[in-house]
């Protein structure tokens, strides 16, 4: 393996090693740091620049999927017109252009290297999420991890991100392409995959993030289902002797009932959770604000702002003093409370214009780890689920890294 990679990396040029290093240290900018994070993107943007300046080739003009990013960003240009604070808002929409440029460079390098980039890159990324899998492991046991860092919040794991909650959301973005290299590898043992898939849930049920299990528990269901192909009987009992695992753990393990069922009837009935718990608090916020701004909203980034005025109170909620945040938790109500009906809209025109050309190519291919692209996009955009923010540096950065993995293996 590491020949294999000595081999390829001496073999390209400076450019493509440069973005050789930087796509495959992704997954460590996640763990390291938000700073790192737009470090990676902002040098990926420098290349592509200097690329188009020095050759003066423009192939992402004939890209539909330049043109489907473009439109998007040209949308949120033009909401910026409408922003209750511009200075709040341009940064992020300016990042959009940083995201364009990664994708549109991803795309020519898995065209250029394909099978490179799945053996070496998604490989490494595979090395890197088993040793936060087998961190998360280790803290689950002892309560603490491998660095000495505890979760400061009882029921949930933080593995190596310390006191940043977000390890279910990373652990959804690359457990996916994780399974699909696994696979990859070891395609004659099927069932032992499926087994892996299995485990991968319950790990993602013991990290404690309510939201990022379901996505998990849904995002491997379905890929297993692709992937493995195992006939319909195996399939369903796998399942419900996973439903029976969670249930009895979940019934015993005092955390966890804590966390999955006594936390989510704490205020009321289950029919009743959103109006006692903070989500709802901030859900009911949002849809305020859209139908007090509900052409172009307040702009992005502004919800910090606006949230907290008087006027959006609501004393259904119970926890409606804790309605002002950075983000209303839940990606809908942020795009339609801070770019109104023109902006989701075009938000709308750009996941499934997306989603269609990839579907397309993917039932023509079949590449796999196109397909854990595909179903990532779908369940990170679930509706009413918690979420991070669209807007966001950790949050979104996974979700255009997977949106890449989606539209790079689109043929031409």
């Amino acid at each position: 393996m590491i020949n294999s990679i000595k081999t390829f990396y001496f073999s390209i040029n400076l450019k493509d090693k440069l973005l050789f290093i930087l796509f495959s240290l992704f997954p460590i900018t996640f763990i390291l740091g938000n700073f790192l994070i737009n470090l990676a993107f902002l040098l990926i943007f420098i290349i592509f620049i200097i690329s188009i300046i020095k050759d003066k080739k423009y192939f992402f003009t004939k890209d539909p999927i330049f043109w489907i990013l473009f439109t998007f960003f040209i949308s949120l240009i033009i909401n910026l017109l409408f922003s209750i604070n511009l200075s709040n808002s341009i940064n992020r929409v300016l990042k959009i252009l940083l995201m364009i440029s990664f994708i549109l460079q991803m795309k020519l390098f898995i065209k250029k290297y394909e099978i490179e980039f799945e053996k070496i890159i998604f490989g490494f990324w595979s090395f890197v999420f088993l040793l936060v899998l087998l961190d998360a492991i280790f803290e689950i046991i002892f309560g603490f991890n491998t660095l000495g860092f505890s979760t400061p919040l009882a029921g949930r794991i933080a593995g190596f991100f310390g006191d940043e909650l977000v390890l279910g959301g990373f652990f959804h973005s690359f457990c996916l392409i994780f399974v699909c290299y696994v696979f990859s590898l070891f395609k004659e043992y099927k069932k032992n995959i499926l087994t892996l898939i299995l485990f991968l849930i319950v790990i993602s049920l013991l990290i404690g993030e309510r939201s990022n299990f379901i996505k998990v528990f849904l995002s491997l269901s379905f890929l297993s289902f692709f992937v493995v192909k195992l006939k319909l009987k195996y399939f369903l009992s796998s399942f419900i002797l996973l439903f029976s695992i969670l249930f009895l753990f979940v019934s015993f393990n005092y955390e966890a009932k804590n966390r999955y069922y006594h936390q989510l009837v704490h205020y009321g009935k289950i029919n009743n959770f959103f109006k006692g718990s903070l989500y709802g608090a901030h859900y009911n916020t949002a849809y305020k604000i859209f139908k007090e701004y509900p052409i172009f909203g307040i702009g992005v980034k502004n919800f910090r702002i606006e949230s907290g005025k008087e006027k959006y109170r609501n004393d259904e909620f119970v926890l409606t003093e804790f309605r002002s945040t950075t983000h209303p938790h839940q990606m809908h109500f942020e795009i339609l409370s801070e770019t109104g009906i023109f902006g989701y809209t075009f938000f709308l025109i750009f996941i499934l214009s997306s989603l269609y050309l990839s579907i397309k190519n993917y039932l023509k291919y079949k590449n796999i780890f196109q397909l854990s692209g595909i179903i990532y996009v779908i369940f990170y955009l679930t509706p009413i689920l918690p979420s991070g923010s669209f807007f966001s540096t950790f949050s979104s950065g996974l979700f255009w890294i997977n949106y890449a993995i989606m539209v790079s293996y689109i043929k031409e």
